[in-house]
């Protein structure tokens, strides 16, 4: 039996007589957390009753050709189409539990140490929510992940990396600073170049100036292992560059962006978090923002850099960071909540109490060029 005497070497009498003193609150040592869904609950970018079998949004992803003009130069008028379409479905994830008739007879006097049937829905909701911290990162294309969020992996499938020396796709090679999107989110091609456009001649992305189709729908995923000049580190590892690195991906995602598009938060994995304090342990500063910064939500784990706030999640994987814009960012549910909880309600079949906690919902990235990842290539 679970419950008894824990005295190795009790007399008989004292292990037939007397039990151990079993305290009845719950230690919850499983619990975590997640920084990503504080912000955007706090910013209000989580809405309700969204319908239809799923969403989409219009994405303009060029402008109108400029040309000169000497006040006699002939016009040319024809009509040109400066929008792409967006879309994604709404997807759900769901928690059930389940509780014998007889199991809630027996657990209802003193005798139940826990009372299993009190908060049943919720602890499925706690568990729901705890769920949710790794599943804002979530490629929601991958293979067995079709019921999934569309989480930031979602955007940010490589092949390869840019040739520093010609722009050109090529097998990850440690000379390059960053790597080549190859992906699809919200039924658009992340590729360079994909809708048409070029980039400035001479210069390779993402340095130089692009046209706006060029790049409109590109993440930039920079590798912070490589021996790129631009990285001039003689150590070329995060704990070397790392700092370098970081700074490079803040200038190099914001070079198109408008001031809704600038990146707010920069969350890293763990490990990657400690090796920047690391680095710049001399000069930490915390950050001091408004009310939606991590750090006036309770998470005292922050620091700032180059005037952005910088943390850490449970949820990221090692090795790995990201640098997002919550304005950029919704949560988009079906329901008046994000989680809808039914029951606990008797089925008279199985003799059992049951009760399930779902959401359909999904995650909206306005664009992905708004964003940036922390990675090592090659």
């Amino acid at each position: 039996m679970a419950y008894k005497g824990f005295n190795p070497v009790a007399f008989a009498r004292t292990s037939a007589t007397t039990l151990a003193n079993h305290i009845r609150e719950v230690e919850e040592s499983m619990l975590r957390n997640f920084q990503l869904g504080a912000l955007l609950e706090s910013a209000g970018r989580v809405n309700y009753n969204n319908s239809g079998e799923g969403f989409d949004w219009p994405v303009q992803y060029r402008l109108h050709k400029v040309e000169g003009n000497t006040g006699e130069t002939q016009r040319n008028f024809a009509r040109r189409n400066l929008w792409k379409t967006a879309s994604l479905e709404f997807r759900g994830y769901q928690t059930t539990d389940a509780m014998y008739y007889r199991e809630f007879r027996s657990n209802k006097g003193p005798e139940g140490i826990v009372k299993v049937f009190d908060n049943f829905v919720q602890r499925l909701e706690t568990s729901m929510t705890q769920a949710f911290g790794g599943e804002y990162y979530v490629d929601g294309s991958a293979s067995g992940n079709e019921q999934s969020w569309h989480g930031l992996e979602s955007m940010f499938v490589l092949n390869g990396t840019v040739n520093s020396t010609s722009g050109a796709q090529r097998s990850a090679n440690a000379a390059d600073i960053v790597g080549y999107p190859n992906d699809s989110y919200a039924a658009l091609s992340t590729v360079l170049g994909n809708y048409g456009g070029e980039n400035e001649s001479g210069q390779y992305w993402p340095d130089g100036i692009s046209d706006g189709e060029f790049d409109f729908w590109s993440p930039l995923v920079v590798n912070y292992t490589t021996t790129h000049a631009d990285l001039p580190s003689s150590t070329n590892t995060w704990a070397g560059q790392g700092d370098e690195a970081l700074r490079y991906a803040i200038i190099n995602s914001q070079r198109n962006a408008s001031k809704t598009g600038q990146i707010t938060n920069i969350l890293l994995a763990r490990d990657l978090y400690m090796g920047l304090l690391n680095i710049i342990d001399d000069k930490e500063r915390i950050a001091i923002s408004n009310e939606t910064s991590l750090r006036a939500l309770g998470f005292k784990q922050t620091v700032n850099f180059d005037g952005i706030e910088v943390s850490w999640e449970a949820g990221i994987e090692s090795g790995v960071g990201y640098g997002l814009n919550y304005d950029n960012i919704e949560l988009k549910s079906m329901d008046e909540s994000l989680l809808r909880s039914e029951g606990p309600e008797y089925d008279i079949h199985s003799q059992a109490f049951v009760a399930a906690v779902s959401t359909l919902s999904n995650l909206k990235f306005s664009s992905p060029r708004n964003f940036f990842k922390l990675a090592a290539l090659a």
